[in-house]
């Protein structure tokens, strides 16, 4: 496996594929990129940034927002963006802030956060994943909370910091499965219900990613051991349903669905800073690589990282490549480069 062969294919597709009015998905693929740091890549994923920036609309929001309507496949038919979907661009922003200081990247995040934070929410304050409904959804762990507790820490707002906890926390509670430390797609409020209700397994990279990440911008908040052992819980839960082959099926539990890329991928990543971390013990870095090791097999030449459940996910979607696919590569890569390359 020649890493830097594949991290520079993947990067160059990557950036050779901009979604301008994509307001959630390139954000995955802007870290993955700065976390490798080629400069010409950088500079391009920078000019990404800058537009959403440029297209954050009056009410904080980012990148346009657009309402998706028709939506083909999976539990919804249609998805109005609302404060929480957009706050994932933000994240990369943020990081990009740390590298360069731009004052406006700081100001920007400030104006979705106020977004955030007034956003509707369920009767117990959690926020909803789109404007349709009383929903919360466990992609929405990854996509608000790093993002709320790195303001927090670089803005000097505990209640940003606070509130990036409370999310994750009330998600954890509707969504998690008590007796498989699994997580379900998604809880509506009313009528109580889950409208995706599967062990979906990128459903749960969501939330381990989102656990490591929070744990690595904030190991010392109050509610960093509920972080911790839900993560553990949940990655233990997950290794347990690897297919032989190292992919993860689509849906979990169930070895006839498709073997999937991303939640493989996010696996991978999420084992590699969990074992940094000391959450879960090494035991868990092969499993880990076998995940990584299969999905680089695929990859094309061209750098496309194929096999990718499309949004909203769950069963019944099709699969092909997405930026968010291709960004999880690259931070896998770079999470486990130091195995790869012993």
């Amino acid at each position: 496996m020649n890493v830097t062969s594949l991290v520079e294919r993947v990067t160059r597709f990557t950036v050779e594929h901009p979604d301008e009015r994509d307001c959630w998905m390139k954000s995955v693929a802007i870290t993955g990129i700065l976390e490798w740091g080629d400069t010409a890549a950088v500079k391009e994923v920078d000019s990404w940034l800058r537009r959403a920036v440029a297209t954050q609309r009056s009410g904080g929001n980012f990148s346009y927002a657009d309402t998706v309507q028709l939506v083909a496949a999976g539990h919804v038919r249609s998805f109005t963006p609302i404060a929480s979907i957009t706050s994932g661009i933000g994240y990369p922003l943020l990081r990009r802030y740390q590298q360069t200081g731009d004052a406006e990247f700081l100001a920007a995040s400030g104006r979705q956060v106020e977004s955030l934070m007034n956003a509707p929410r369920t009767s117990e304050g959690g926020i909803w994943a789109r404007g349709e409904g009383p929903e919360l959804w466990i992609d929405f762990t990854y996509i608000m909370c790093p993002f709320l507790a790195l303001y927090g820490q670089l803005a000097n707002s505990p209640a940003a910091t606070n509130e990036a906890f409370l999310q994750y926390r009330l998600h954890v509670e509707h969504l998690v499965d008590p007796r498989k430390k699994l997580a379900r797609h998604a809880w509506c409020e009313k009528p109580d219900h889950f409208p995706q209700s599967t062990f979906w397994s990128r459903g749960n990279a969501w939330l381990v990613c989102a656990s490591v990440d929070l744990l690595q911008i904030a190991p010392d908040h109050p509610e960093a051991k509920f972080v911790a052992a839900t993560c553990k819980a949940t990655l233990e839960a997950m290794a347990a349903y690897q297919d032989e082959s190292g992919y993860f099926c689509h849906v979990l539990d169930n070895p006839h669905s498709n073997l999937e890329a991303s939640g493989s991928l996010m696996f991978a990543y999420a084992v590699a800073k969990a074992v940094d971390l000391g959450i879960v013990p090494d035991t868990l870095l092969p499993p880990a690589l076998k995940a990584l090791k299969v999905v680089a097999g695929a990859v094309e030449p061209g750098g496309k990282v194929p096999g990718v459940a499309v949004p909203p996910g769950g069963p019944g979607v099709p699969f092909d490549w997405t930026l968010f696919g291709q960004g999880f590569f690259l931070l896998a890569t770079r999470a486990l480069q130091k195995h790869l390359e012993a």
